[in-house]
């Protein structure tokens, strides 16, 4: 995972990466996904859609309480990078008026979803700052 000092300062991810071996040992999705290198450190094949689909999902879940599913056949965000992008436009909204953390999408979402295209970046946005106005 992509994890380095460009990305953004509120990023939860930037100094604190996922513990692969603990989201395996919690979630058995993920788990079937995750390999055991000769030096003993778990680690994921990036390159697998099923096992970044595994990673995103079960990312959105123990840091966020979200639920959802992605179709194989759609684009399957990073968490990590997704939420870069919602820190920076909040950045670049910052100082029109109000500060405001999350996105204004309009809508009011409930905590388990079923997409039929992944929505993670609307749903990371009100998980961020749960009050949006």
């Amino acid at each position: 995972m992509a994890l380095n000092k460009s990305m953004h300062p509120r990023n939860r991810y930037k100094d604190k990466p996922p513990d692969f071996a603990y989201l395996a040992s919690k979630y058995p999705d993920f788990q079937k996904h995750v390999q055991i290198n000769l030096l003993g450190r778990v680690m994921l094949n990036f390159k697998d859609p099923e096992a970044v689909r595994a990673l995103t999902c079960t990312l959105l879940k123990e840091d966020f309480g979200l639920t959802i599913e992605i179709p194989l056949e759609r684009l399957i965000p990073t968490v990590p990078l997704r939420l870069n992008y919602i820190h920076w436009v909040e950045d670049l909204t910052e100082g029109q008026g109000s500060s405001r953390r999350g996105i204004d999408i309009g809508i009011s979402l409930g905590k388990q979803f079923k997409s039929s295209c992944s929505c993670s970046s609307v749903y990371l946005s009100c998980h961020t700052e749960p009050v949006i106005k």
